[in-house]
């Protein structure tokens, strides 16, 4: 298999027209892109960590790929390829070997070597990628070989898809979510309520373009959308301003990059059966969401109100989208005697109540491309065991629609995470093709 077209070989963008303003091309070599300029925009999450292997961080949905480097990446059609391993897997028995590119190092100067490697998978399996990880027996260094690293029982094909996905990305060891370390386009540091990225001049496939990124948090959707209305931003997150569009500015919709999901617990009576969450999530008037920038909702007919006594909806402190989205699905669920009322907590709380005896309203980031990997994560909220098989199954890049992945689940798709919204014309984006964008490939134009 070739190896991925870097950054430093190939443009990735060229600008097209109105729905999504710039399609990928790849026939501009890397000395006519322009290096240089920064991206200024406000996101709707806090950003005080930044952590690859958090599967239901919708900032590490958006921008942890701006840093973070998995052993392989997906191509088109959800292939695997190398990134940071110097090639696929290769059988060894029963299991398999994979090896590290040499000379590597985070944006810190870090070198990595196969032992980083398996602390890294180590840790990411104890967190969101356990169901992607527990199939193969633990890797392990090999003695005299400092780039190569074992596992005793793999199926390689298998294997390669688990180190594709963003979620086993690979950070150094004492790895530390709020001075976030990796090999990506970018360097990243946190100061002051802001994320900062810069060109990361050490990284592995290539230093981004821009040279810096700065992203702030928000208080609420309105507030970044004034905020890219009068200038101060590039970026207008899900809009094009808040009273009026910006006239510098084009639109772009690069895709969804994880899914809302409604976690209804399992004392909640009938809404908990299977596919119960799902009906909720799908009788929602598409008026009361729409705003909100989920991407394609039904129609929410007939409508669905909650049938059961008067319950908590617990949401994450520090996601004023996820509010925004709460208050409107509780104002369109409740009813006399069967109010659902929203309740801001942290992020663990939240989902450990929507197994248990409450409604949250929570990120899923897929295992990987298509349909198939979007039912693995969202199955793994609920038994992680189940998970393992779904992806062990062939066909995981099948598309469809992310709502069928859930008919026997007490958790229901209300909505996508996309990157969507507008930017000022001076700005090509770049989409990567594992879905949202590339902001490494991005740059801005001169003149």
């Amino acid at each position: 298999m070739s190896p991925p077209i870097g950054r430093r070989t190939a443009l990735a963008f060229a600008a097209t027209g109105a729905s999504c303003a710039l399609l990928p091309s790849r026939a501009q070599a890397m000395g006519r892109t322009p290096l240089g300029g920064s991206l200024s925009m406000s996101l709707p999450w806090a950003v005080g960590e930044l952590d690859p292997h958090d599967a239901s961080s919708a900032l590490a949905a958006v921008l942890a790929p701006a840093v973070f480097d998995p052993l392989y990446g997906f191509g088109e059609g959800g292939t695997p390829y190398p990134a940071l391993a110097a090639a696929l897997p290769v059988r060894d028995g029963a299991g398999a070997i994979l090896k590290l590119r040499p000379g590597l190092r985070t944006a810190s100067g870090a070198p990595l070597f196969a032992h980083d490697v398996v602390t890294s998978l180590q840790r990411a399996a104890s967190r969101g990628a356990g169901p992607l990880l527990s199939p193969f027996a633990e890797p392990r260094s090999i003695a005299g070989e400092p780039f190569a690293m074992a596992f005793r029982k793999a199926d390689l094909a298998a294997l390669a898809r688990a180190l594709a996905s963003p979620l086993t990305a690979i950070v150094p060891r004492a790895f530390d979510p709020r001075a976030p370390d990796g090999t990506g386009a970018f360097a990243a540091r946190i100061r002051g309520g802001t994320l900062e990225l810069s060109r990361n001049e050490r990284a592995a496939r290539g230093p981004a373009f821009l040279e810096r990124v700065s992203v702030r948090a928000v208080t609420d959707l309105r507030a970044g959308l004034r905020d890219f209305e009068t200038g101060s931003d590039d970026v207008g997150w899900l809009g094009s301003g808040l009273f009026g569009a910006r006239t510098d500015a084009v639109p772009f919709d690069l895709g969804a990059v994880a899914v809302v999901a409604l976690a209804v617990g399992e004392s909640l009576g009938a809404h908990a059966r299977p596919g119960g969450a799902q009906a909720i999530c799908d009788g929602i008037p598409r008026d009361r969401l729409a705003h909100l920038g989920l991407g394609d909702l039904p129609a929410g007919e007939p409508r669905v109100t909650w049938a059961g006594s008067p319950v908590d909806l617990f949401v994450e402190s520090g996601a004023p989208q996820l509010l925004e989205i709460a208050r409107s699905l509780s104002a369109s669920l409740s009813s006399p005697g069967h109010e659902v009322q929203p309740k801001v907590v942290s992020r663990k709380e939240a989902l450990q109540r929507g197994k248990r005896d409450a409604l949250a309203l929570v990120v899923v980031r897929p295992f990987g491309p298509g349909v198939e990997a979007v039912r693995a994560a969202l199955t793994a909220l609920e038994d992680p065991a189940r998970a393992r098989e779904i992806f062990l199954r062939a066909g995981l890049a099948r598309s469809g629609p992310a709502r069928t992945a859930t008919s026997e689940l007490r958790v229901g798709v209300l909505g996508e995470v996309r990157v969507a919204g507008a930017i000022v014309k001076s700005i090509t984006l770049s989409r990567s093709s594992a879905g949202g964008w590339d902001l490494g490939a991005t740059h801005r134009r001169r003149g």
